[in-house]
């Protein structure tokens, strides 16, 4: 009998705060889950990006009252199977039962395992489960049917994709989710199942079954496979195998995998627990089918009123990537960090650079350029290279285009790191100016010099400019700034500049620096239950308003635990005690061991589940946060800097303050030079610089020189000109003038 209804509910994801995260290692079993408020929550199936199930709960009933909801009224205790082994089982509480749910996937097969036992408090209340597959928007929906096979079987099909759950269910059922399910049934019931459909679709189906054993273990196998025969196969070849030899497969895959340094544990504040939790996470965060693709999160943050599909974070970002990639490779595991840079290299464009984030297929979600996404990956091969883990020489394919763009479209960048505005940005700069003096170091050791020279020399512009740009005058560094030719006087306070340390620019004591801290520390640091934290810049709006309610494309920014690990390395390289930091972030994991990406900082909401110092709805894990902690425990352990770029550190830290020549673009217009500077012209294509300092009276030409980085530069000697005179100039090419005259006056 068809369900009545229909089509359901509208298309929503699962929450963004996720309890736990796994997968099996290796490639054979495609399949990722995610556990949220005490269930399955989000099951992803073939590939990291395609959400195949929505969500997997228990309701206990009895009659006469309406069921209760085990996610939503149970009280929830997780725990791993083993440290570093992504398998959980989770402890849930009622004043009516209770319920214990080990969950782990097969490593051989797409098919996941329950393995539960129930504990009624009264010999009337009884088990029921409900699972409903995601809605992928811009499809019809999805389809549900009961199998007559005894025990009955539930079958959903979402689009190519078929789900199979078997297990002792006694009587089943398929509805419209919020609709017609399960649920709706046993509240309109009085606590009874009373009504049993056998087929919905299309549209937000949801299948439904009461546990066939009142009291006591049971199991239940989720199979996903493209045909309905083989998803039903392998769910009940799992109920075959058992819970026992599923779960130790399970454990011996994962130790199989390269260990975590113990250096690592032993200056953890929790003996190494959230270490082994996120080197899980981070290999969790890699796709079967595409190796080395990395994503940001398995979560939509607020996903409850995700709608559209827009703001998802199951997607590559070159950004994430590069941390999780510098992660794991510090944390023992460089197999991982160099598959994760072949995939960068598979996904870089014609022009040298990187779209903000694409799915698995390399179909880009959104195209902005964020000028960072281009350093990092530039820095990441210096790493790998560094520690002697490159296979290849990544220079010709991959560092030289990255770098050409660089110069050619640089310093603003489209977008900062934090993606909503662009400009001038202190952490962008950083980035770039690293990845310049790196790239510089490729080409000479190519024997490209005169490449090398030009790749220095923009650096080294933009390393001088960089507190000119982007501090106000009391010095106190800002977020973003817009004028090359002029200093800020306004500007959001933000943290950004920590990123000059880390890439060894500029001193951790550094007098700019520290009063730059102060800012910061007097208006974005919030004291919380586990420590301290620092929301990303004074007016970010991305974050629930103070009402607890989603972000709606506004709402108000609250801490970011990446910041807190940020600022602890800052903490160790001037010679401060990290340690309280390193317990901090460890206390923003909790149980479950998730660095969610923003914490609560109002007072608590119990109805949205927003409690003080503990995850928002935005998303949990975040994949850079469990980068950063990683880091931070490496840097402690070995009393270094693994991000210091020594020859960017010896250049502008160490040696003799340099004075270099401007360079003007096409994309960096300069109209102001600093008397005493020469100016560097970069063109385009071939031709020449003609100048002049007296309005045209005079005039002379400067040949443009080839860089061999598909810019040529033309050198006016300006270091002779007086404050308040103006250089004048156009280009000659071989095909014409320019046709446009430019002016620089001298400060």
């Amino acid at each position: 009998m068809e369900a009545p209804g229909g089509p359901g509910a509208p298309p929503m994801w699962g929450p963004g705060r996720k309890m736990a995260f796994g997968a099996a290692p290796g490639p054979r079993s495609k399949l990722w889950y995610t556990l949220a408020d005490g269930t399955l929550s989000e099951v992803f199936f073939p590939t990291l990006d395609r959400v195949a199930l929505h969500e997997l709960r228990f309701f206990a009933s009895a009659g006469g009252a309406p069921p209760v909801d085990d996610a939503g009224d149970g009280q929830h205790r997780i725990t791993w199977l083993a440290p570093g082994v992504p398998a959980f089982t989770v402890d849930s509480t009622h004043h009516e039962y209770r319920l214990t749910k080990e969950i782990f996937s097969d490593p051989d097969e797409n098919a996941l395992l329950i393995a539960a036992t129930f504990t009624p408090e009264l010999p009337d209340v009884r088990l029921y489960m409900q699972a409903s597959a995601h809605w992928q928007p811009g499809s019809e929906g999805n389809f549900g049917q009961v199998l007559e096979t005894h025990p009955p079987a539930l079958l959903m099909r979402q689009q190519d994709v078929w789900i199979c759950i078997v297990g002792p269910f006694a009587r089943a059922t398929v509805g419209y989710y919020r609709t017609s399910d399960l649920q709706i049934d046993l509240h309109d019931g009085d606590g009874y199942l009373t009504n049993a459909y056998e087929r919905a679709g299309p549209g937000n189906v949801a299948v439904g079954a009461e546990i066939g054993i009142r009291a006591g273990s049971f199991q239940i196998a989720i199979g996903f496979a493209h045909t309905r025969a083989d998803a039903e196969e392998v769910a009940r070849e799992l109920l075959q195998k058992g819970s026992s030899n599923v779960r130790h497969s399970f454990e011996r895959a994962w130790r199989s995998l390269p260990d975590l340094p113990p250096a690592l544990s032993k200056v953890s504040g929790d003996e190494g627990m959230l270490a082994h939790a996120s080197l899980a996470v981070l290999r969790c965060l890699e796709d079967k089918s595409h190796a080395g693709a990395f994503v940001a999160s398995p979560a939509a943050p607020w996903g409850e009123s995700n709608h559209n599909g827009n703001q998802i974070y199951h997607l590559v970002w070159p950004r994430d990537l590069c941390r999780i990639a510098t992660a794991l490779l510090d944390a023992g595991d460089p197999a991982a960090a160099l598959r994760a840079f072949r995939h960068l290299q598979s996904r870089q464009r014609a022009d040298g650079a990187w779209f903000q984030n694409w799915f698995m297929d390399g179909t880009p979600h959104w195209t902005s350029t964020e000028l960072d996404q281009v350093a990092l990956p530039i820095l990441l091969a210096w790493r790998l290279g560094v520690a002697g883990c490159l296979d290849h020489d990544p220079y010709p394919v991959m560092v030289r285009p990255a770098a050409q763009f660089i110069i050619r479209e640089g310093p603003l960048t489209q977008l900062d790191r934090w993606e909503d505005l662009g400009g001038l940005s202190p952490s962008t700069l950083a980035a770039c100016i690293a990845a310049l003096i790196v790239a510089g170091e490729f080409a000479h050791e190519a024997g490209e010099h005169v490449a090398a020279s030009h790749l220095r020399a923009v650096a080294d512009y933009w390393n001088d400019r960089v507190e000119t740009w982007c501090s106000l005058p009391t010095g106190q560094y800002v977020r973003l700034a817009g004028d090359p030719d002029h200093r800020p006087t306004t500007g959001a306070i933000a943290p950004e500049f920590l990123e000059l340390v880390r890439y060894g620019l500029r001193r951790p004591k550094d007098e700019r620096i520290l009063r730059s801290l102060q800012g910061v520390d007097s208006t974005l640091k919030v004291g919380l239950p586990a420590g301290p934290s620092w929301r990303r810049y004074v007016g970010d709006l991305y974050g629930e308003h103070d009402d607890g309610s989603p972000w709606d494309g506004s709402g108000r920014g609250r801490p970011w635990p990446v910041l807190t690990g940020e600022r602890a390395r800052h903490f160790f390289s001037m010679g401060l005690p990290a340690a309280e930091l390193v317990r901090s972030l460890e206390g923003f994991a909790g149980p479950g061991f998730m660095l969610p990406e923003q914490v609560w900082d109002g007072p608590d909401i119990p109805s949205r589940g927003l409690y003080f110092g503990k995850p928002t709805g935005s998303v949990s894990p975040l994949g850079w946060g469990h980068s950063e902690y990683l880091e931070l425990l490496v840097t402690i352990a070995l009393a270094g800097f693994p991000d210091i770029v020594l020859p960017a550190r010896r250049r502008y830290t160490e040696g003799p303050q340099q004075e270099p020549a401007f360079v003007w673009s096409h994309k960096h217009q300069i109209t102001r030079l600093t008397a005493g500077r020469r100016l560097r012209v970069q063109l385009p294509r071939p031709g020449a610089v003609h100048y002049s300092f007296d309005d045209w009276k005079t005039f002379a030409e400067a040949d443009a020189a080839d860089t061999t980085l598909g810019v040529w530069v033309a050198e006016v000697p300006t270091n002779k000109m007086t404050p308040g005179s103006e250089l004048v100039w156009t280009a000659h090419y071989v095909t014409g003038w320019e046709g446009k005259n430019y002016s620089i006056t001298v400060e």
